[in-house]
C-alpha cells in the first residue's frame, strides 16, 4: 500500500472550499485531474462534484428567496411601514 498523497484533513478542506467557492473548486478539480496519479484524479473529481452541488444548491436557495420576496412584496407598502400602535 502506498502512502497517501493527501491527508483526510486536506481532502475535506479542498471539498469545503470547492463547495463554498464554486469557481475555485472547479479550477482545483481540473488541476488535480490533470495530474498523473489516481489519488489526485479522485480528489479532483470529488472537488468538481462538490462545486457543482454547491452551485445547484445556491441557485435553488436564490430562487426560493426570490419567490418568497415576490410574495412579500405583494402586500401594500404602507402596511409594512405602519408602526404598531
Amino acid at each position: 500500500m502506498s502512502a497517501q498523497k493527501y491527508s483526510t484533513g486536506i481532502r475535506w478542506i479542498l471539498y469545503i472550499v470547492s463547495f463554498l467557492f464554486t469557481l475555485i473548486g472547479i479550477v482545483i478539480g481540473i488541476v488535480l485531474m490533470t495530474r498523473g496519479d489516481e489519488e489526485s484524479k479522485a480528489v479532483g473529481k470529488n472537488c468538481i462534484i462538490a462545486a457543482i452541488i454547491g452551485l445547484v444548491l445556491g441557485c435553488v436557495c436564490y430562487l426560493l428567496a426570490m419567490m418568497m420576496g415576490v410574495g412579500a412584496s405583494a402586500l401594500p407598502t404602507g402596511m409594512l411601514l405602519l408602526p404598531i400602535v
